[in-house]
């Protein structure tokens, strides 16, 4: 409760566009050959102040090219906080530079390598590799069977009993037989050891004895591995089998070889701690897992969590700071939900798809599931995002699990089962030269640009694009930001469109040209600025010819090219953005409310420990019949919404039908603009679709909430119903009842716009980042 306060009352001093953004990524412009570490350190000290004391750490291979991991030292040759990161392509041509130097190495903060802990294990003795069969949950026994076998436990049992699923019973079909596992033959023995995967015992750490004491888990070499969950035995399989199984698809990744990311077996104690709680121990390289609750090596998610960490260090071993922990808890819900969306691919309904441990995350008093969908989830750069930590009401392990895996279902929805591989090989190579402080801005770029340079003729880099600037975490520099989506004229001859050019960039900008073109009317504007200060923001006022024929009710579809220069030294970035409008005034069946009033602002309690949610709720009372119209939501029904915010992004605005059913209309949406009138229609808010049929009479609300106080608006209009007709002010344009019809590339304002195969929508505007460099 303390971070999410502390975090909104920071929050209530933003602008109207808050970017507190400062990518460490730079794209230069000169990309001259680097073919050792020698060459990096020539070109980092060529080019940045303060490099004399810069220490090669680390050179990594990824699937694209090289990763040469530099850091500065003190005068007492210590490492400071920080790094530097040149990345290569294939032929060794010099494509980024991950930049996060500080100005002051001799009075820097250090960042000094965790020395490994002592401690004792008792590890699987080498032997022949032979392979078993065993048996394992897969992923776990709710997914694996679609039920929620936790029903099933018994209603008699207390609560701590329930808490622990002491009374379920496990059917026969919820467990899977693995054959053909790589195993260790020692003295007629069989253990669970192999090249990438050993099971350990670890007996003492840091001085400290460690429980439970398993020992090793062996079989004698006549049998296989066939335990169940009641024998403690089933928990080592079983997180040996999930581990064993995910290395080796890193492998078929294409992460073999000099790629490869681990060169020696992953060391895993399945038993490791008696809680409900399991750690990957970065400083002596074995994974320990709880067994807490249900024990955490039941639930492959945990298991590949885990995993997910290891993967995290072996990529980027100064994975530390900025928002990295938030991001490598994602990261690992994400490999595990990945994993375990591909074991139902096949099945017409997935179970339970967008949760985290769905099994383990069932026990304990703090119930420990995550949502990989968490769509109320937004980035504020200004903060750095923890493990588990609650900013402005997101979870950090969800703002970076969800993007991907709900990139990854419209990947597969799109591309079907080769969409597994190549996403996930798109999130790894991601992570490949990022370094320390790394922010989700950063790796959200970086995650884009493996999809563009991996998959150039797929649209995983779209995909994954929109999502990002969903959640906030990536914006364009400029955008045209759109007050409205109706365009009107006062005499029928030409009109101005109600939007403007902003720099949200967060920093000056060098230039932009923007060429901005509506298609249907064959109208073309050129704009070039230079010198474009921070937070610059111009009210576009071009006259737009309008034909003669135009029908009222058309529907005008804005493209916009921008090409955005930072520096010199920097490559542009070229920005396609795509807005829809409305020509005329919808003219409703019923009278829309006027309120001109002012919203509730969030606030403190007088206690001043607390944030009090502004809320406001409006109601249309809609009579039994509307005159001359039908009495049921149909193809001519819309919404309409009129207000004003300094920053949208503290609002929520929700409509509800008489029957509850609600559509979100804004969902904590960044704008740069103060202003939002938007008409929402069947032909640009596809969700109303589900309400054909619902009846109109009763009481229809919308539902205004702000979350962070320091910023009020108003409301000016609002209301539902068929539309009649659209007006517009010559006698010959035509007045038309028909809805305005679908477009291609049209879209409109609400949260479900962001479809599987669209581009961003936010609040009426389609916005396709395309980041060509």
């Amino acid at each position: 409760m303390r971070t999410f306060f502390l975090a909104a009352a920071v929050a209530a001093s933003y602008p109207a566009w808050a970017n507190d953004a400062q990518p460490h990524l730079i794209y230069p412009t000169e990309t001259p050959v680097i073919l050792n570490a020698e060459d990096a350190l020539r070109l980092a000290q060529s080019r940045f102040p303060h490099t004399e004391t810069l220490v090669h750490r680390y050179t990594r291979t990824s699937l694209l090219g090289t990763h040469y991991n530099f850091v500065q030292h003190n005068s007492a040759d210590q490492p400071c906080v920080g790094a530097l990161v040149v990345t290569t392509d294939q032929q060794g041509q010099l494509y980024r530079i991950f930049n996060n130097l500080i100005d002051d190495p001799d009075g820097c903060e250090l960042n000094l390598p965790l020395p490994p802990r002592a401690h004792q294990l008792v590890a699987t003795p080498t032997g022949e590799p032979v392979t078993a069969s065993m048996r394992v949950f897969d992923p776990d026994p709710r997914t694996a069977t679609g039920q929620a076998l936790e029903a099933q436990a018994s209603s008699s049992a207390d609560e701590e009993s329930q808490g622990n699923l002491e009374g379920i019973a496990i059917p026969a079909h919820a467990y899977h037989q693995a054959d053909g596992v790589e195993v260790t033959r020692r003295d007629g023995r069989l253990y669970l050891a192999n090249s990438r995967v050993i099971a350990v015992d670890l007996t003492e750490l840091a001085g400290e004895a460690q429980t439970p004491l398993q020992g090793l888990i062996s079989v004698t070499e006549n049998e296989d591995f066939l335990f169940n969950r009641e024998q403690a035995a089933f928990r080592d399989v079983n997180a040996f089998f999930h581990l064993d199984h995910s290395l080796q698809y890193l492998n078929q990744l294409g992460f073999s070889g000099e790629r490869t990311l681990f060169s020696t077996p992953l060391k895993v104690d399945a038993q490791g701690e008696s809680g409900n709680s399991s750690t990957y121990l970065t400083d002596i390289g074995v994974l320990t897992m709880g067994i807490g609750g249900i024990p955490d090596s039941e639930d492959a998610d945990i298991v590949l969590h885990e995993l997910g960490h290891a993967i995290n260090h072996q990529l980027v071993p100064d994975w530390k700071d900025g928002d990295s922990d938030g991001m490598g808890e994602g990261f690992g819900d994400y490999w595990a939900g990945a994993y375990s969306f591909w074991a139902q691919r096949d099945r017409a309904d997935k179970f339970e798809l967008d949760v985290f441990a769905n099994w383990d995350g069932l026990s304990g008093v703090l119930k420990s599931q995550r949502s990989l969908n968490d769509q109320e989830a937004r980035y504020f750069p200004a903060f750095d995002y923890r493990a588990h930590v609650s900013v402005m009401g997101t979870l950090s392990d969800q703002l970076w699990s969800t993007p991907l895996f709900q990139t990854l279902k419209q990947a597969v929805a799109q591309y079907g089962e080769p969409a597994f591989d190549e996403f996930n090989r798109i999130v790894l190579e991601g992570m490949a030269g990022m370094g320390y402080g790394v922010k989700m801005y950063d790796l959200a770029q970086s995650t884009v640009d493996a999809a563009n340079r991996l998959y150039p003729e797929k649209a995983y880099a779209r995909l994954l694009s929109a999502q990002f600037q969903y959640h906030q975490i990536l914006q364009d520099d400029v955008v045209v930001a759109q007050r409205s989506t109706l365009v009107s004229s006062d005499e029928g001859h030409t009109a101005v469109l109600p939007v403007s050019l902003a720099n949200v960039s967060g920093q000056p900008l060098v230039s932009y040209r923007a060429e901005l073109s509506l298609p249907s009317l064959g109208w073309r504007q050129v704009i070039k600025r230079e010198h474009i200060p921070t937070d610059a923001s111009e009210a576009l006022a071009l006259d737009i010819p309008l034909p003669v024929g135009l029908q009222c009710g058309s529907p005008l579809v804005l493209d916009a090219d921008i090409r955005v220069s930072k520096n010199a030294d920097q490559q542009p970035l070229n920005l396609h953005q795509q807005l829809s409008f409305i020509y005329g005034q919808p003219v409703f069946a019923l009278p829309l409310q006027t309120l001109n009033r002012p919203l509730t602002d969030a606030r403190l309690s007088a206690q001043n420990d607390k944030l009090l949610l502004g809320e406001d709720f409006f109601v249309m009372a809609v009579p039994m019949k509307v005159p001359g119209e039908s009495s049921v939501v149909d193809d001519h029904f819309a919404i309409y919404l009129d207000l004003a915010h300094p920053q949208f992004a503290d609002l929520k605005v929700v409509v509800r039908t008489p029957s509850g059913r609600s559509l979100t209309l804004l969902d904590y949406q960044r704008k740069p603009v103060a202003q939002h009138e938007q008409l929402y229609t069947l032909a640009n808010t596809p969700e109303l679709e589900n309400w054909l049929g619902e009846p109109l009479s009763g009481n229809w609300t919308l539902e205004v909430t702000d979350r962070v106080a320091g910023h009020q608006g108003q409301i000016h209009r609002w209301g539902i119903g068929p539309v009649t007709t659209f007006r517009c002010p010559e006698a010959d344009k035509k007045e038309s009842k028909e809805p305005p019809p679908a477009v291609s590339g049209s879209s409109g304002g609400s949260v479900g716009l962001y479809s599987l195969l669209a581009g961003l929508i936010l609040a009426g505007v389609r916005r396709k980042a395309r980041h060509h460099r």
